[in-house]
Formats: structure tokens, sequence, C-alpha cells
């Protein structure tokens, strides 16, 4: 199997499970317990606080445990009476902040006057630091300084960038991000919320005293442990992720060196180096993912989030691709594990996929589609 849709979620790493394993079993002590046992699984979870805390820069105090990264995004929003967003946001901030979205440019970047003409009256903003669907990176220090020279505090989702690109969250002044394991080779069902210290942050969930009782509930543990592992790894092999780019544009070489037309959503910005969101015009995405999938490459038609909705993606049509270019497009997202030998073997299915759908479609049959 081709996997290429690492951005609904990632493999686990061997390396996670291994970590992970014996805080399911013999080590299966609550950490809010007394006993000496307890305070192990106490340290190794304050452990991996700090691993998290290291992949992004930040303090370990400045790291609150959360079940994943919409629940983090959603406390973090919390804190705020009246949010600007951008319009490409995943739905875990579009459907939870209260306020504005401002517009973004055919590139998928932020329109950065707009941005600054529309916060005021806005006391948080948010963004994510690259787009779930296209890969696409906003320019973070000026719509950060736009929002804190308005009087707002700035909410970054980072559940795609993090682990992916170098970052420092205190040389931004960010004062809240989100992050999920699952993104980056770890278990499903645990992220965390960063807060700036000093930022003043109510807690989301109430009850005991877990998190300093900054999030209440008792902690998935073996989650925690993974997620701290993961980020370990991930900020290890920071250098192999700069080289997925190559292996992205290997594949659009070989497609187009067979003649194929593909337009790339998103190409004239800055963009993750493993997404590549693209579409051939005149071939539906869905058809081509159904020839796809048994032969064994998996990607994506859009957000594994909204892929059950028939609506076409809100992320491209904010961009402003029609609704036809929209339901044309194919996303595909490599992994640190990707290797050229893939990419050569996902390029010749992709290849004779087209080949198929080409060969019974025409400008009198219109648009083949495939059903399951």
């Amino acid at each position: 199997m081709i996997y290429w849709d690492n951005n609904a979620t990632t493999p686990l790493a061997p390396e996670v499970l291994e970590s992970m394993l014996p805080y399911l079993q013999e080590l299966f002590f609550n950490p809010s317990a007394a006993y000496g046992a307890a305070k192990g699984v106490r340290r190794a979870m304050e452990q991996a606080r700090e691993q998290v805390a290291a992949l992004v820069g930040a303090a370990p105090s400045e790291i609150i445990f959360t079940s994943g990264g919409t629940e983090a995004s959603n406390a973090a929003l919390a804190q705020f009476r009246h949010v600007l967003t951008l319009a490409t946001e995943h739905p875990a901030t579009l459907r939870t902040a209260r306020g504005d979205a401002a517009p973004v440019l055919s590139n998928g970047q932020a329109d950065v006057p707009e941005w600054r003409e529309l916060l005021p009256g806005h006391d948080g903003a948010s963004f994510a630091w690259a787009n779930h669907e296209t890969g696409v990176i906003q320019p973070v220090r000026s719509l950060a300084t736009a929002a804190h020279e308005a009087g707002a505090r700035v909410h970054v989702d980072l559940v795609q960038a993090a682990g992916k690109l170098p970052i420092s969250l205190h040389d931004y002044a960010i004062d809240f991000a989100s992050l999920s394991a699952h993104k980056l080779h770890g278990p499903k069902g645990v992220g965390a919320l960063y807060v700036r210290t000093g930022t003043e942050c109510s807690p989301y969930l109430t009850g005991g005293a877990q998190e300093d009782y900054r999030r209440a509930g008792t902690e998935n543990v073996a989650g925690i442990i993974g997620f701290g592992k993961a980020a370990e790894m991930a900020l290890a092999a920071a250098e192999s992720y700069k080289a997925l780019s190559a292996l992205r544009d290997r594949f659009v070489a070989a497609l187009t060196a067979e003649g194929i037309e593909i337009c790339i959503n998103g190409a004239a910005a800055p963009r993750l180096p493993h997404v590549l969101n693209m579409r051939v015009p005149g071939v539906s995405a869905e058809s081509l993912s159904l020839l796809l999938e048994p032969a064994g490459f998996l990607c994506s038609t859009g957000s594994a989030c909204t892929s059950a909705e028939p609506q076409p993606s809100h992320v491209l049509l904010a961009m402003g691709l029609t609704d036809k270019q929209v339901r044309e497009s194919l996303r595909f997202s490599l992994s640190r594990y990707t290797s050229a030998e893939e990419v050569d073997e996902a390029a010749s299915l992709f290849i004779n996929a087209l080949r198929k759908i080409k060969s019974v479609q025409s400008p009198i049959t219109g648009p083949v589609m495939v059903y399951r």
C-alpha cells in the first residue's frame, strides 16, 4: 500500500508504540496518586511535556495536554469574545470561533491589508500556520504583529506544521497554539495547548487538579508518553522533511513527462514540503481516487474532517476555484518514510488510472464517474 494521506493521520512509529506499551500494561498507575509507582508515571509525563515543548520552542510549563488538536483549538478560542479567523481555517476553528473570517488571496495566503482592516473590534485572532488541505504557509509574523497592534491575542493552529517546519513560538509572541500527536507519527486522541507564560487562560474543562488546574480529567498517560516520543523523533528528523519537497516535485515531474496537464493549488505560495494539492482539468478527483484505492494508492479529495460532507472544499473555494475545479482536486501528503521508489510507483499508478478514465471520456460523454 502507498499511503499518501498523512495530513489526515500518520502511521504510528514503531518506536512510539514501544514507548507507550509499558504505560498500557505494568505502569498503569494514575499519575495523580501519592505512592511511588504513580510518581514515576508522573515523571515520565513531565519528560513528555519537555519533549513536546522542545518541538515548538516553548517552555514545558506552557504545555497543557489535551485530547487532541480540536480540543486545544476549542479551549483557546473559548478565551476570546470576538475572533478574527481566515476563510480557509480548519472546521475546528471555523465552527467554534465567534467572529469574522478574513478573505485569502488566490494563492491561499491571507490578504494582510484586509486582515488589518478587519481586526478592530476583535479581542482574538486565530489562523493555521500551514493549511490542512493545501499546505500553504501563512505570513505568521505579519498576521500576529497586526493582531497584537490591534489589541488582540493570537491563537495559531500548529496541527499540520509542527514537526514539519522549524518553529519557535517565543520568537513570534504567540499567545496560544494547538498541536496534535497523530499528525507526526504519534497516537490518536492526544494533543496539546500551548499557553504563553503570563497569558490569562480559563480552564476549558473543570474538575480535578490535573495539568496544574488548567485542564481537568485523568490524563491519557500512554498517549502523552507516545506524543513526547513522537515529538522527539520529529525534531530529530527535521532535515528529512526538507527533502520531501524534492520527492513531491519528482512525482509532479513524472506526470508532466507523460504530457499530463496538472494545476497545483497554492503553487504561488510557500507550502509544507510534503503536501501537494493538485487537479487534472476535466477529470473528477473522486473518479481518480476510486481507481487508485483498489490499486493500493491512498490519497484524499479533501480534509478528513469534512470528507463525509457533499459540499466542495471551503478552502479551495475561498482561493477562488470554481466548484468544478474543486471537485477535480486531490490532496497528496507524504511522510518522512516516503521513498523515491514509492514516488515512482505512485506516479505509475496515477498515470494508469488517468489513462483508464481518458480512454472512455470525451468531449461528447463529458466527465466520467467511477462507482464502487
